[in-house]
């Protein structure tokens, strides 16, 4: 009896000893878990913070497209029509808080150029000027709002220059005052505004009623950098520089005053 009694003892030692190493163990292991889960919540909440103060639209991109704009850079002119202080504030505004724009101190995805302002060249307007503005950028593509004459000319020569004479990221022009032809040659796509007569005069005004030039090109921006390589001119561009404008917006292909030929991938809209 009294040798039951000393290993029952011992063996409540025992049991005793190894329940408390179990729960022991399971106290590090449970400590290590909340450290870690702390760690975790730290740099999810670093990585909550760098998203907050990204711009809008770069918020939403998914992990591939951040992955393809990272270094790249969308290069964005403003023209005729474009290039007043008011036209320049309220764009540029718009589109640092989508997608930023690169300053001195600050990297970002887009680099606005203003006609003349930023094309002078010993006191001279020079858009041929232009091909040194973009020397040495990595390029995700190029949109021009009011082209000036003789753009065609200076992206021509960006073109010569490129591997196999052809630009490797996408050209939207919109409303080019630069060579029909030319523009249609070096860009992508070009649109303009069907513009109206005055029955009463007969003059034609620039003017586009309900017309956001900030809006077209965030859109312009947003489906540039999911492109990765320029629009192919075929029977689905009509459609894809549809979706750029209002859903109140026609697109019709322009029609050659002279020729009276159908350009493959100029559209005007109303």
């Amino acid at each position: 009896m009294l040798r039951f009694f000393f290993s029952y003892k011992s063996f409540s030692k025992g049991l005793l000893k190894t329940a408390l190493l179990t729960f022991l163990a399971f106290f590090a292991i449970f400590a290590l878990a909340c450290k870690n889960d702390r760690k975790l919540t730290a740099e999810n909440s670093l990585e909550q913070s760098d998203s907050d103060s990204s711009p809008l639209k770069l918020k939403k991109l998914s992990a591939e497209t951040k992955a393809y704009i990272e270094g790249k850079n969308i290069v964005v002119v403003l023209g005729y029509g474009y290039n007043d202080v008011e036209s320049i504030t309220k764009i540029t505004k718009t589109l640092d808080e989508n997608f930023g724009i690169e300053t001195e101190d600050k990297p970002a995805l887009l680099s606005v150029l203003v006609y003349p302002a930023d094309f002078m060249v010993a006191g001279k307007e020079r858009i041929s000027s232009l091909a040194d503005r973009i020397e040495g950028k990595n390029l995700a593509g190029m949109i021009i709002l009011g082209a000036p004459d003789g753009l065609h000319i200076a992206l021509s020569k960006i073109q010569d220059k490129a591997e196999g004479g052809k630009i490797p990221y996408p050209i939207f022009t919109f409303f080019s005052q630069d060579d029909v032809l030319g523009s249609e040659s070096t860009s992508d796509f070009v649109l303009d505004y069907a513009h109206k007569t005055n029955t009463i005069d007969g003059e034609v005004t620039d003017f586009i009623p309900d017309f956001d030039a900030s809006q077209i090109l965030t859109n312009s921006i947003s489906e540039m950098i999911e492109l990765r390589e320029p629009l192919k001119a075929d029977a689905n561009l009509k459609t894809f520089v549809q979706k750029l404008l209002d859903k109140n917006r026609t697109v019709i292909h322009y029609v050659d005053g002279e020729s009276g030929l159908q350009s493959i991938n100029h559209f005007i809209f109303e």
